[in-house]
């Protein structure tokens, strides 16, 4: 499946109803802690970010487990996710919690991970392989978080909000922006409120187009990063081939707002192009919104490029390296 139709279908992902193996060994929690990498340590971030605020939610990308008390460990339900299952720093974070005998779940559609939850009768929800990367897979991720902290209403919040999304609307504002950053390093700029989708937009040019990307977020950008753009004609090269892109949001603070465009100001002064984009909807509407738009861009820009927009060849790479 090419990238193209993974964007159209969308929406399919909001159609599937988590469920939860070996239950009733899940407990009831109000913290919560999700261990993952790339495309898997999207949900909970999004969630911290965008979803009710009724629970505790932090999330770890590293090996092992977060250095907080035992107590606190103890107290939450640490959720291992790993779209291929077989993810090398989650599946050791599963091993520890295990040996630690914390209360411990897992989200996949397969791999080691499930096969080690269904041995040990450990609580899963194994997601259905509808053949998409992990960046990808983001409403799959999510509504299995949600099922996991067996919050209904987020669950239910999360499928409306996928399910209103139109992909094929995005389309010509994709093509207009991947024209517009063609030969570029994009820089993506947000508040620290929408730092999720400045990392969605990072990952997408990452990923779908093979080219490097980053990203920061307002205010601190304004107390280092913005300094590095104070070219002189012997570091002029180093920025000649970057463009930004600031993520605009009506309900950042009015400071934010406004740092962004003195930002912009001085970024062009420097000949460095910008480009301004609002960020529309609410809540995951506005995350969902935000993902296609970069889809569409990073597909129109892999095309330009003549790079495949779906596999991570360098990454599979590593990784072979790394069993050796």
């Amino acid at each position: 499946m090419g990238l193209q139709e993974v964007i159209s279908q969308f929406g399919d992902q909001f159609q599937w109803q988590p469920h939860i193996e070996n239950a009733a060994s899940l407990g009831s929690h109000a913290r919560f802690i999700v261990c993952g990498m790339g495309g898997s340590a999207l949900a909970p971030w999004v969630i911290k970010h965008y979803g009710q605020k009724s629970h505790s939610l932090t999330f770890h990308r590293d090996y092992g487990l977060p250095l907080i008390s035992d107590e606190a460990l103890k107290e939450s339900l640490i959720i291992i996710s790993s779209y291929s299952g077989d993810t090398e720093e989650a599946l050791d974070a599963m091993s520890e919690a295990v040996t630690r005998g914390l209360p411990v779940a897992a989200i996949s559609i397969g791999g080691r991970l499930i096969e080690l939850s269904r041995d040990r009768g450990i609580p899963y929800v194994q997601m259905p392989d509808m053949h998409l990367q992990p960046r990808m897979a983001l409403g799959l991720s999510l509504l299995a978080t949600a099922r996991l902290m067996q919050d209904a209403a987020l669950e239910d919040s999360i499928r409306s909000a996928g399910t209103s999304i139109r992909p094929g609307e995005m389309l010509k504002e994709g093509g207009r922006l991947g024209l517009l950053f063609a030969g570029k390093v994009p820089l993506i700029y947000t508040s620290s409120a929408n730092a999720p989708i400045g990392y969605l937009w990072k990952i997408k040019f990452n990923e779908n187009t093979k080219i490097p990307a980053f990203t920061g977020s307002l205010p601190e950008w304004c107390h280092n990063e913005l300094t590095g753009f104070d070219v002189v004609d012997s570091t002029r090269p180093l920025s000649a081939s970057m463009h930004a892109l600031f993520l605009q949001d009506d309900t950042d603070h009015p400071r934010i707002q406004k740092r962004m465009q003195v930002a912009g100001d001085i970024l062009r002064e420097r000949g460095i192009p910008v480009e301004y984009l609002r960020l529309s909807g609410e809540g995951f509407e506005k995350v969902f919104t935000s993902a296609i738009l970069a889809d569409w861009t990073t597909f129109d820009l892999a095309r330009r490029y003549g790079v495949s927009d779906m596999e991570t060849p360098l990454i599979a790479d590593f990784k072979r390296r790394m069993a050796t």
